[in-house]
Parts: C-alpha cells; structure tokens; sequence
C-alpha cells in the first residue's frame, strides 16, 4: 500500500479531522509504522454505534501499517 492510499484509509469516515493531510503524509514518509493511541473512560452504559465506529476506525489505522494501543480506563470509569 503507498503513502496516498495509507493517508485516504486514515482520512475516510468516520474520521473527522486530521491536523493536515500534508502533515499526515510526510508522516509516512518519514516513519512507515508510526503509533496511534486512543484512551476510552467509558462512564455510563457503552454504546454499541461508538463502539463498533471506533472499532472499524481502528481497524483502518492498522490496515495502514500504524501500531495501535486501545487504553481502556477502567479505573476513571468506576470512580466517575
């Protein structure tokens, strides 16, 4: 996969924002398995819609050669 299919896989919904496709870009030019975190504090009852759109995005994230970490704070979520 080249740099612009990575880039329109990371930017297609349901993405929202990337700082800039420019940034994303010489990203991947200079690292070609850059990391990726996202933390959940899951307060209330998890809804399935968030769950699986986080999940499919993701899934682009590791189809683009991006490590990805999932932190799921289950500590913050039990004391809110």
């Amino acid at each position: 996969m080249d740099i612009t299919e990575k880039v329109d896989l990371i930017e297609r919904p349901p993405t929202e924002e990337v700082v800039t496709r420019d940034e994303l870009t010489e990203l991947f030019k200079t690292n070609s398995s850059p990391k990726h975190y996202i933390g959940l504090e899951i307060s209330g009852f998890l809804h399935l819609g968030s769950l699986i759109s986080t999940g499919f995005k993701i899934n682009d994230f590791a189809k683009a050669g991006v490590k990805c970490t999932i932190f799921l704070a289950d500590w913050h979520t039990l004391i809110n």
